[in-house]
C-alpha cells in the first residue's frame, strides 16, 4: 500500500514543504516541494500568528496548482529553544527468542512513559543505542536472535505552549500536525556514510535568526541546543556599520562570503550606498570581511562555550559540519573551526545528498527520518488528489532517492519486515 509522508519547515525566513511517497517497495520519491517567504516566527517566537498562518494557506496553495494533490496532515519541525532531551532506558523481553519490528516499536513506546513538566509535551524517541541480552551493544538490533532487549534512548519533550501556538496556527490554515520532528532526529539519516560509522560529528545549522547544533556519536545525536543568533545578524552588522540597506548588505554578504580575514589575498574597493551621506562610498574587502568574522567567530565561541557546559570538550569532536543558508557557503570556516574547537571541518554538500536546494535540507531529512519509521507504527501523513486521472509523479532529477546516498534507503529498509 503506498504511503505519503509530507514535512513542513517552519523557518525565520520561509516556509518548506516536501511530500514524499513511499511504495510497496520501500523506495521514497519526492512528488511535490514548495517553499514561501514567511516572517512570522523570529528568534525562536511565532511572532505574527495571522502571518504563519498566511504563509502556510499559501504554501498548500502552492503545492495543489503545482501537483493536483491536497496535504491534510504534515510533519513539522520545531525550534531547538522549545525542545528538550531526557535521557531514559528501558527493557522489554522477546516473544520468541528474535527482535521484530514489533518488539522494537513496543520497546520505544515503553521508553517514552517519562513524568513529564506541566509545560511539556512528548514530540519523539531517539533510540541511542541498544543491548542484547545485557551482553551486546548495536545500534540496530533488527534481526537478532535475543531474549531481552534493553534501549537507551533520548525522550524528547517541547513546549506545550509552542505546540499549541504552532498546532492552532497550522489548523486555521487548513493543515492538521501529524507530528513534530527535531532538527537532530532530522539530520541524522543525512550525514556522510563514515561519519555514522565511528566518531563525532558536530553539525551547525545556521538559519537566518537562529543556529542549531547537534552533536552525533555513531549516527545517534548525543546532544543538542540552539542560540538565537544566524546569517541575518551577519548581515545587520554589515549594514549598521557600513551605513548601508539591509538589501545591498545581504548581497554583499552573499558576493563576499569569506569568514576569515587572513584569505583576503586581493583588497580591492567595493562601491557601496552610504544612506547616511546619501552618496557612494569606497569600502576595503577586508573591512567587510572582518565585520563578518567578528559575527561568525561570536557565534561559534557560543557553541563552543555551551558544548564545554555540557563537558563536551574539543577533544571529543571529530569534525564539524555545517548545513542551511546562512554560513556553509562561506569561505575560510576549516581555519575558524581549527582555532575554536580544534577539529577539522568538513565540507558536506546537502544539495547532493538529497537532490534539492539546501533549502530543503531540514524538510528533506524528515521525509527519511518519518518514512523509516512507518514500519514501527508511525502515522503517514494524509493527502488528498484532486483528480483519479492525475496519480502524482516524482519530479524529474528531484526526490531524496535519486540524489540521495544509497545508506539512506539501507536506513530505511532495516526495519522493514
Amino acid at each position: 500500500m503506498v504511503k505519503y509522508v509530507a514535512a513542513l519547515d517552519i523557518g525565520t525566513t520561509g516556509l518548506r514543504m516536501l511530500v514524499g511517497k513511499i511504495t510497496d517497495s520501500g523506495s521514497t520519491h519526492i512528488i511535490a516541494k514548495s517553499t514561501v517567504v514567511c516572517r512570522g516566527v523570529r528568534k525562536f517566537q511565532i511572532e505574527d500568528e495571522q502571518e504563519l498562518t498566511a504563509g502556510v494557506r499559501k504554501l498548500l496553495k502552492k503545492i495543489e496548482e503545482q501537483t493536483d494533490i491536497i496535504v491534510k496532515s504534515a510533519y513539522v519541525s520545531i525550534q531547538g529553544a522549545y525542545v528538550g532531551y531526557v535521557r531514559n532506558t528501558a527493557v522489554i523481553d522477546t516473544e520468541d527468542g528474535s527482535v521484530t519490528a514489533g518488539i522494537i516499536a513496543d520497546l520505544l513506546d515503553k521508553t517514552s512513559d517519562i513524568e513529564l513538566y506541566e509545560d511539556e509535551h512528548l514530540i519523539d524517541v531517539i533510540p541511542i543505542k541498544y543491548i542484547i541480552d545485557d551482553t551486546t551493544a548495536t545500534t540496530d538490533p533488527y534481526g537478532a536472535e535475543a531474549e531481552s532487549l534493553r534501549v537507551e534512548a533520548d525522550v524528547v519533550t517541547a513546549s506545550e505552549d509552542a505546540v499549541n501556538r504552532i498546532t492552532g496556527c497550522l489548523n486555521a490554515a487548513g493543515l492538521e500536525v501529524d507530528g513534530f520532528i527535531p532538527f537532530s532526529a532530522a539530520m541524522m539519516g543525512l550525514l556522510p556514510d563514515y561519519e555514522q560509522e565511528s566518531g563525532s560529528t558536530l553539525l551547525i545549522d545556521v538559519g537566518g535568526s537562529v543556529t542549531e547544533f547537534s552533536v552525533y556519536f555513531k549516527n545517534y545525536p548525543f546532544f543538542s541546543s540552539s542560540v538565537p543568533v544566524g546569517g541575518d545578524h551577519i548581515t545587520n552588522d554589515v549594514a549598521a556599520v557600513l551605513k548601508i540597506s539591509p538589501e545591498e548588505a545581504e548581497t554583499i554578504k552573499r558576493d563576499y562570503a569569506i569568514a576569515t580575514a587572513e584569505l583576503v589575498t586581493n583588497n580591492v574597493d567595493v562601491a557601496v550606498f552610504d544612506l547616511e551621506k546619501g552618496m557612494q562610498q569606497l569600502v576595503k574587502i577586508r573591512n567587510i570581511v572582518e565585520i563578518m568574522e567578528a559575527r561568525i567567530v561570536g557565534l561559534l565561541n557560543i557553541i563552543a562555550d555551551r558544548l564545554e557546559k555540557e563537558d563536551i570538550c574539543p577533544e571529543k569532536i571529530d569534525r564539524i559540519i555545517f548545513s542551511g543558508d546562512g554560513l556553509a557557503s562561506f569561505n575560510g570556516l576549516d581555519i575558524l573551526c581549527r582555532e575554536i574547537f580544534n577539529a577539522p571541518y568538513l565540507s558536506v554538500d546537502f544539495s547532493r545528498v538529497t537532490g534539492m536546494k539546501g533549502c530543503y535540507t531540514y524538510a528533506s531529512g524528515m521525509v527519511m527520518y518519518i518514512s523509516g519509521l512507518l514500519p514501527l507504527g508511525r502515522m503517514d501523513s494524509r493527502i488528498e488528489k484532486k483528480s483519479f486521472l492525475s496519480e502524482p509523479q516524482p519530479e524529474q532529477g528531484s526526490g531524496i532517492l535519486s540524489g540521495a546516498k544509497e545508506k539512506v534507503r539501507g536506513w530505511i529498509a532495516r526495519f522493514r519486515e
